[in-house]
């Protein structure tokens, strides 16, 4: 008889199931209901009194009706009983797959391994393996989460397994360890599952590529450590086989730049163990010159991508690009130059998205450079572009030094403006874009022009975990209430 809790409705009478479930092809039963549905009868088959389901025409127990019937799901005749489901019997490792899944209480997910739970607190809860799992305390042995069996003199939880055998040796290697940690020591387990993992992956691979893992996993456990190895060797699985796919294209290992050319510096920089692994054993030879010519490249690339095309600013990037190219082709400059002028020339289009017109104008290059000084020998190639070919009136000698003024507001109004968002919660216009302008003329005395933007990415922290965001060069310090109130808003100020 199979009876549980499932904390589900009883298919005839639907009233929740609490105590008694007993489930009969997929449905399940209360015990009034049980009772009633399944009166005490001779079993055709095995002449014992049992209780059959009254519907049958001819008497049968559940047990003889999944006798000598095979699993519907693995076919096996000879099986230890499992569960009798609404298409036929399965046996007992297929019963799993055959479970109805529920709502862990906890993380709230849907699985087939959630039941209800007795807590060490006395409460029953119906949580998932993960879920229970955190609410049992730490094996001081075995450094498992189970069930506390006794205490050690200072007080620390010990498993049943720990305390009853206390050591075991290893099965492979003969070491002695903590008793719950199973038959395997830590180290052979970590070996195991990293030689399961390498073959796996390395089966996948070509004759270029599956050696050659089988040599990296090597490498890795010496510079990394076994530990290492086994728990991320299977990141490298993704760029091995991108590698693996190059080398089947063109038969052979490829070169550094036929590697970069293909998947970029900025995927070999992301696999920088199997960078320097290759580089190491001298099968793809690292050559700077051309690391640094197509990390240059994809990042000019990533420039022109930074806008929707056809947009203004596309074009206007494109253009700019595309002036400088020339001079590249006739040898009057590099591509790390170009890369470089491009740089702040897409930061401040990106700024300029932050006002509603859609040509860069002088107000826009003031509180650009009043939020990033530094910037203004950089972009002044790229302001000078837009005023020649754009016939922009813009340009960098219109804008003199930084001053810092004073707020116009009184630091007592100052006061009690910032007492009131952050006691009542107030609710600044435009989305408390104005907090951080209030924040920094009360605590700093500055006054932050309209026309400077400033986002959650300027608030950075320090050694000391104190909050502070940079302006125009300089540190400001900010207390973390303000902080946590600024860093949901992008931009934070107009």
């Amino acid at each position: 008889m199979s009876i549980a809790n499932s904390n589900c409705e009883c298919n005839y009478c639907h009233n929740k199931l609490t105590a008694w479930d007993y489930r009969y092809h997929g449905k399940h039963y209360c015990r009034k209901c049980y009772e009633i549905l399944f009166p005490l009868n001779i079993c055709s088959i095995c002449k014992k009194n049992r209780r059959i389901y009254y519907k049958l025409k001819i008497p049968i127990c559940k047990s003889c009706q999944q006798k000598d019937v095979p699993c519907i799901r693995c076919g096996k005749i000879e099986y230890s009983n499992g569960k009798i489901t609404e298409f036929g019997p399965v046996c007992k490792s297929c019963a799993k797959y055959f479970v109805e899944k529920k709502q862990c209480t906890e993380c709230n997910e849907y699985n087939i391994n959630i039941c209800n739970r007795n807590l060490l607190d006395g409460t029953v809860k119906l949580l998932c393996q993960k879920c229970y799992s955190k609410t049992l305390p730490i094996c001081s042995q075995c450094s498992y989460r189970k069930k506390a069996y006794c205490y050690s003199l200072d007080k620390k939880p010990i498993c049943k397994i720990c305390a009853t055998y206390v050591t075991r040796e290893c099965v492979i290697c003969g070491y002695s360890f903590a008793a719950g940690k199973g038959t395997i020591c830590p180290e052979c387990n970590y070996k195991n599952s990293l030689t399961k993992k390498t073959n796996f992956i390395a089966n996948a691979l070509s004759k270029h590529m599956q050696n050659l893992f089988y040599t990296f996993s090597i490498w890795l456990t010496d510079r990394r450590g076994l530990l290492f190895a086994s728990t991320h060797i299977q990141q490298y699985q993704a760029y091995f086989i991108e590698l693996d796919n190059l080398c089947e294209k063109i038969n052979r290992i490829p070169s550094y730049e036929e590697v970069v050319k293909k998947l970029s510096v900025a995927r070999t920089r992301t696999n920088l163990s199997v960078t320097l692994f290759l580089d190491e054993i001298k099968i793809i030879i690292v050559d700077k010159e051309v690391q640094e010519k197509y990390a240059n490249i994809d990042m000019i690339h990533r420039y022109l991508e930074s806008f929707e095309k056809g947009t203004y600013n596309y074009k206007t990037i494109k253009r700019y690009y595309d002036k400088l190219y020339k001079k590249f082709e006739k040898n009057k400059t590099t591509l790390r130059s170009i890369r470089l002028a491009l740089t702040p020339a897409v930061r401040f289009l990106e700024y300029c998205k932050n006002f509603n017109q859609i040509q860069p104008n002088i107000t826009m290059l003031r509180g650009y450079l009043w939020h990033y000084p530094g910037q203004k020998a950089s972009i002044t190639g790229f302001i000078n572009f837009l005023k020649i070919d754009f016939k922009l009136d813009i340009s960098v000698k219109n804008i003199g030094k930084i001053v810092f003024k004073s707020p116009n507001t009184s630091k007592e109004q100052l006061k009690q403006r910032l007492i009131s968002v952050l006691r009542f919660n107030e609710k600044l216009k435009n989305n408390n874009k104005n907090l951080l302008k209030i924040s920094i003329g009360y605590l700093h005395g500055i006054d932050i022009p309209d026309n400077v933007f400033i986002t959650s990415k300027d608030i950075k922290i320090n050694a000391n975990k104190d909050y502070y965001i940079r302006i125009c060069g300089y540190s400001f310090y900010l207390p973390k209430e303000i902080t946590e109130k600024l860093r949901d808003e992008t931009p934070l100020l107009q």
